[in-house]
């Protein structure tokens, strides 16, 4: 007879979980921690090549280690329990249903890279199409992984805080070394015998500024994430000061890109931390600190112009704003004031929104119920975020309203300077207007009704614009374009328009998932501005094995984090 009290053993699936939750989060550690670090020679070239092995070895190896723990568990069962666990399994799955068994951001994903694997079938360039060898590496292999390590990880991940600290700590040492590089320090010596003009566009551990920006862009969002929901004060500065090295790396990695990374994160945070006056005050030290980092970068631009680099296009205007020093010190000053006022007031202790380190991973884990109460005084109410929200509906018809005018009804030269924005032609985006044109072009006039339908085979876009296109690029750009730089305008030629719809189902259901569940972990908040910076980047910026892997590590941690909590909402 048992005896009273004594602990039920685990089962065999439960170790299984265990044991699959230890590798995910050994594998995510190696992605986070020294993936961004990771270069092998003293030199840019190979820099693509070198990362995409790192990563697909990464996730081989994480994959295919769950794959034996799953094989064994099933033999382990056999001869232990005659198959009742596995029974009792298929009988879960049945009992759920598929509806349930995949959150919706999820079925998305499915037929996104089911009409991937089709494309690539029926592709006219089969060995191209799988492994991405004619593009950025970038093909259905690659994209297969990504849904691979989205699945294991969202399923077996646990979540700690310190996953992401780790990310911020190696984000920090590749953001300072991007920095150096804009000070023509080249401290690694990868830039010896390269022209100027050719070394200032590769930079850090991660080669093309592009890129680099695309990662700094998840690094500022995780940074200010991490700030603005943190309570203890000490882990509070360590988010502050990444925060500052973030947002000076951003701006200094000299591609505009990132500011579109930085609009979504600037323009999305109010609808989540304005409803208390410790979230509201945050934000304003947030801003603080990107415009005294621009401002800063802005004066070494004009004390130390033959040291550095130097800024145009986007960055060259932010950081030469007038008053941009002045506006800066505004924010600080009113930061500081309504603290000082709180903290009278005695609500400048932070609200429900705030959340130590030991109770998030706590709430994480299922071990508290409840987000820390909030002060009583700290709430704001609903207004600040409806007065906020109509001010960007207003926003964005103003700009709607200025594209139009400048593009449709012929007055862009009223607009001066910014008519290189809002024209829109062949040259604009540095003659990305060029690549979309042609892309909607061979889409509607070239393409047979299957490849309208399913693409032409994942990351062959160099394989379109070759056949179609040659001459035309030579004459107009004098290069080749192997890809679209709109990460949706190549999915929407490479694996078709449902392919695309599919992938973004996925992320706006992401997204959807983490906002609904943030206040129960703030962490989350995080991860959701980092994936939705990756993504406003992405609207001129091109996926490449060397950052994107992050922003599909920060989908699948954020969705693990979701369903850990019990909170995943399916509709």
């Amino acid at each position: 007879m048992a005896q009273k009290g004594k602990k039920k053993e685990p089962t065999l699936g439960t170790e299984m979980r265990r044991f699959a939750g230890t590798v995910t989060g050994a594998a995510m550690l190696v992605l986070l921690l020294i993936f961004p670090l990771y270069i092998t020679s003293q030199n840019y070239g190979n820099i693509l090549r070198a990362k995409y092995k790192f990563f697909w070895l990464l996730v081989v190896i994480m994959a295919g280690i769950c794959l034996i723990a799953g094989l064994a568990w099933v033999f382990m069962d056999r001869i232990e329990h005659h198959g009742e666990e596995l029974r009792d399994f298929s009988a879960g799955i049945r009992r759920t249903g598929f509806k349930k068994l995949f959150a919706s951001g999820e079925k998305g994903l499915l037929v996104f890279i089911i009409i991937a694997l089709i494309s690539t079938l029926t592709s006219e360039y089969l060995y191209e199409s799988f492994w991405g060898n004619e593009g950025r590496y970038s093909g259905f292999f690659l994209l297969a992984l990504y849904v691979i390590m989205y699945f294991l990880v969202s399923r077996f991940f646990r979540f700690k805080q310190w996953y992401l600290d780790a990310f911020l700590l190696a984000a920090a040492l590749a953001g300072i070394f991007g920095i150096t590089d804009y000070f023509r320090m080249d401290i690694m010596g990868y830039k010896v015998g390269v022209p100027l003009e050719t070394a200032d566009i590769f930079t850090s551990t991660f080669g093309n500024i592009n890129t680099f920006t695309a990662f700094l862009g998840m690094y500022l969002a995780m940074a200010a994430g991490m700030f603005a929901v943190e309570k203890d004060w000490r882990r509070r500065l360590w988010y502050f000061i990444h925060l500052a090295v973030a947002s000076v790396s951003l701006i200094t990695s000299q591609s505009d890109n990132g500011y579109l990374a930085a609009a979504a994160l600037f323009i999305s945070l109010p609808f989540f931390l304005f409803d208390t006056r410790s979230g509201a005050r945050r934000y304003l030290v947030i801003l603080a600190v990107f415009f005294t980092s621009a401002a800063w970068v802005g004066w070494i631009d004009r004390i130390m112009p033959d040291t550095v680099i130097g800024l145009s296009g986007i960055g060259g205007v932010v950081t030469t704003l007038p008053g941009l020093p002045v506006l800066a010190a505004v924010l600080w000053i009113g930061a500081a004031a309504w603290y000082g006022v709180d903290r009278k007031r005695g609500a400048a202790g932070g609200g429900a929104a705030a959340l130590s380190a030991p109770a998030a991973s706590a709430q994480i884990a299922g071990k508290a119920a409840e987000a820390t109460p909030a002060v009583s005084g700290d709430a704001l109410g609903p207004w600040p975020r409806r007065i906020w929200k109509w001010a960007m509906i207003l926003i964005a018809a103003a700009v709607v309203f200025l594209f139009i005018d400048a593009n449709f009804l012929g007055h862009g030269d009223r607009y001066g300077a910014l008519s290189s924005f809002l024209v829109f032609n062949d040259d604009w985006g540095t003659m990305r207007g060029f690549v979309w044109r042609i892309t909607f072009e061979d889409y509607l006039n070239k393409f047979t009704p299957w490849q309208r339908v399913f693409g032409y085979g994942p990351d062959t876009f160099g394989i379109i614009t070759t056949t179609f296109n040659k001459m035309e690029m030579h004459y107009a750009t004098g290069q080749i374009y192997d890809s679209a730089h709109n990460a949706y305008i190549h999915y929407f030629a490479t694996i078709g328009p449902i392919g695309l719809a599919g992938y973004l189902v996925f992320i706006i259901g992401t997204l959807r998932a983490m906002a609904r569940n943030w206040k129960k972990n703030p962490c989350l908040l995080a991860l959701y501005a980092a994936v939705l910076a990756y993504s406003a980047q992405a609207l001129v910026n091109i996926d490449l094995p060397i950052a994107t892997p992050f922003m599909w590590a920060f989908a699948a941690i954020g969705m693990a984090g979701v369903r850990q909590l019990g909170q995943l909402k399916e509709k």
